[in-house]
């Protein structure tokens, strides 16, 4: 697995590295100081999982992941943040974060939320971790149809609308239509609940 950490914390980032390493030997585990950095980085490498400190010098939060997001679309994108305030998590989902880990987390917790976002899962923190086996989309919510359940399985990617929309071969409005019949249909209001429902349903995506 290609792992891209990004943070401006010479200590958290050579930290992390270490981790990241000790769990799997083979994990290759490139470093960036800044987004810019980072940025730089996926465009010359496919990654796959992209960890984020959302505070940073120079460019950060949103418009760190929103860039990330755009030269990365298919890299699942986790972000790390001494802040845990249910806003900035909120903001974070809704801008295609695969996961939120705040820095204050054990080793242990940090490193299986690395591991169930990148068994296709979503870690949020007070989602927590789901026992039991993962399930698909269509398992946690056999209501859904089938193009709501790959409309949903994008979003829990991460994908915008419109990346959804040319994945799937259909127009950014279907997307959104499609999005409100799943919030309906799961209880939700917006991206981000229907995520944490995701999450604590122990959904798994390909």
């Amino acid at each position: 697995m290609r792992v891209l950490v990004c943070d401006d914390h010479d200590l958290f980032r050579e930290g992390l590295r270490l981790l990241l390493e000790k769990l799997d030997a083979g994990m290759q585990v490139t470093l960036a100081s800044s987004a810019e950095e980072a940025i730089a980085a996926t465009r010359g490498a496919m990654f796959d999982l992209i960890l984020m400190d959302w505070h940073m010098e120079g460019m950060g939060g949103a418009g760190a992941l929103a860039a990330l997001r755009e030269t990365a679309p298919l890299t699942r994108v986790v972000v790390l943040s001494g802040d845990r305030d249910e806003n900035l998590v909120h903001t974070a989902v809704e801008l295609g974060a695969a996961g939120f880990i705040p820095k204050a987390s054990p080793p242990a917790v940090l490193m299986k939320a690395v591991m169930t976002v990148a068994d296709g899962g979503v870690y949020l923190p007070s989602a927590g971790f789901t026992r039991g086996q993962a399930r698909d989309v269509r398992d946690a919510f056999p209501t859904l149809t089938e193009r709501q359940a790959d409309v949903l399985r994008a979003a829990l990617r991460g994908s915008s609308n419109k990346l959804i929309a040319r994945e799937l071969g259909i127009s950014d409005g279907t997307v959104k239509t499609h999005l409100r019949a799943i919030y309906q249909e799961l209880g939700t209001r917006n991206r981000t609940e229907a995520v944490y429902m995701a999450a604590e349903q122990g959904v798994r995506i390909s």
